[in-house]
């Protein structure tokens, strides 16, 4: 089913000779680094650690990297013998050893560490492994039982081309995950998730395809968000996109509940008990990915998750949280609704990012030094009205003065070849981004992984015939390839011929290239 090479390590047996194969190069992070990694030299491992009873092997949830700087990466994994119940872990905190070998059969580890896996925590781990720049492979080991292996990169301070995946919207009853098999295969240099990792809706009666079941009931607790992400991270294929590369991870809305908006959940009626369930979702989202950041500190405060990465010369990446600082939606939240926008759509005290986010992201661009400026961002960007009627409130589009004065800034501010990567839709779509005055940069939008569509394929045409969009592809589930050079950006649709079938093609649908310094997108010859 899977080709050799990355794809196959995350479902590699656990043993000790685990073998992925893969490329090189990566990017930076606000770091901190815990005094528990220590960068070894060059020397075979010999480390016994104490035997462990469990009720089974407890790397069932695969192992991942992320936030890659300079310097080092976030490596991860969660022990859960019993992933579905809890976790089946013991009450007690566990020490788990990692390692990280230029070689697949860890021959000769060159930097290894402890951490300690806390029950409070869900017996996660986040190590901070300290490595020199490049292609590493890397593995965990507890008692007796040793991880799959996964490969990462550790960020370039040069670098003449990268490759990306931009990824989201994963929902597991939807359909099975051959994008993210795909995206294996191809080994990029790192991937960018945009949110929708989870869906927080009850089990069905059955899923479509039947096999895939949420099982349980919508989540509020923090055991029952466990539980979810454990759901969604048995996936064979998701194991192994994880496995294959280090990933960037921002949330949108289903990680806690649809179209939330700060502390103001979707039902006014559950407002009470909401901002519990948001600290149980966000503390959970921290326990399973492989983010530079501590956890949540309590419920109610304020989680920052918008951060910012390099990757050599070539990208500035800023990853933005478009949930936790929005004015709630307006209109309602009316959804393809053809009345022109109501008065509180153009609310200047209206915010998307609030005050303190959107400043950074201009300060941030504005001092980047990098040839491509990118924005890791939720909901699209691009106007989508149509003849003054917003069709989606919980889009940009819904927050028209917020989008006018970023866009603005940003042209006054001098940015230039900005590129916005968007998810949440669940369709591809290309897009120019204007301000009143001027051309500012280009959105491409992925389309979902395997959450169903959101919009009737025979609308197609009439999105294509919207002013500022290029391209619009409503049938398909896939991710994007983006592989960027100095001087060209070029953007891969990858898309699925059946969601339903797990061994499905994964094709290209269209690509379109950007040409430094122009602001606009075209098909690639």
């Amino acid at each position: 089913m899977f080709l050799a090479g990355a794809a196959a390590v995350a479902v590699t047996a656990c043993s000790d000779d685990s073998t992925p194969s893969a490329p090189t190069t990566s990017t930076n992070a606000a770091p901190t680094k815990p005094s528990s990694t220590t960068a070894s030299t060059t020397t075979t491992s010999a480390t016994t650690l104490p035997s462990i009873e469990l009720a089974a092997d407890p790397f069932t949830l695969g192992v991942a990297s992320g936030d890659p700087d300079t310097d080092s990466v976030v490596l991860w994994t969660r022990l859960a013998p019993l992933p579905l119940e809890g976790g089946g872990m013991p009450a007690d905190d566990v020490p788990v050893l990692w390692e990280a070998s230029a070689t697949d059969d860890f021959a000769s580890i060159a930097a290894s560490g402890q951490e300690v896996a806390k029950a409070d925590s869900g017996h996660s781990v986040h190590a901070f492994a300290e490595l020199p720049q490049g292609t590493w492979f890397y593995r965990f080991r507890v008692g007796q039982y040793t991880s799959p292996t996964g490969i990462t990169r550790v960020a370039p301070t040069d670098a003449t081309e990268v490759r990306f995946a931009a990824a989201s919207c994963q929902h597991y009853e939807a359909g099975y995950y051959a994008a993210h098999r795909d995206l294996a295969e191809h080994a990029p240099d790192f991937t960018l998730w945009l949110g929708d990792y989870i869906y927080e809706d009850a089990g069905t009666v059955g899923g479509d395809p039947a096999a895939r079941i949420h099982l349980d009931a919508e989540p509020t607790t923090l055991e029952q968000y466990r539980n979810r992400y454990a759901r969604y991270k048995t996936d064979a294929n998701l194991q192994a996109a994880h496995a294959s590369c280090p990933w960037f991870v921002i949330w949108d809305d289903h990680e806690v509940e649809n179209n939330y908006a700060g502390l103001l959940p979707q039902e006014p009626d559950d407002l009470s008990e909401f901002e519990a369930r948001r600290f149980a979702a966000y503390t959970a989202w921290w326990e399973h990915q492989p983010v530079r950041l501590p956890p949540p500190a309590a419920a109610g405060e304020e989680y920052r998750i918008y951060r910012d990465a390099t990757w050599g010369e070539l990208l500035t990446l800023v990853l933005l949280d478009g949930r936790q600082y929005r004015s709630d939606q307006a209109c309602g939240d009316a959804v393809l609704d053809l009345e022109p926008a109501c008065a509180e759509a153009a609310d200047p005290s209206r915010t998307m990012l609030g005050d303190a986010q959107e400043q950074w992201l201009v300060d941030t661009l504005t001092d980047s030094s990098a040839q491509w400026n990118v924005i890791g961002n939720q909901v699209v960007m691009a106007n989508a009205t149509l003849n003054g009627a917003v069709l989606n409130y919980d889009q940009w589009d819904g927050y028209p003065v917020a989008r006018e004065r970023l866009l603005a800034s940003l042209d006054t501010a001098g940015i230039q070849n900005l590129i916005v990567v968007t998810g949440d839709i669940h369709l591809a779509a290309v897009a120019h981004l204007r301000t009143d005055d001027a051309a500012v940069g280009v959105e491409f939008v992925t389309t979902s992984i395997s959450s169903g569509a959101n919009l009737d394929p025979q609308l197609t045409d009439l999105l294509k015939s919207f002013p500022d969009l290029v391209d619009a592809e409503l049938a398909h589930r896939g991710y994007t390839l983006h592989t960027v050079t100095p001087d060209l950006w070029t953007a891969e649709y990858r898309v699925v011929t059946d969601v339903a079938s797990l061994d499905s093609e994964v094709t290209t649908y269209s690509t379109y290239v950007v040409e430094s310094g122009s602001n606009t997108v075209a098909p690639a010859p």
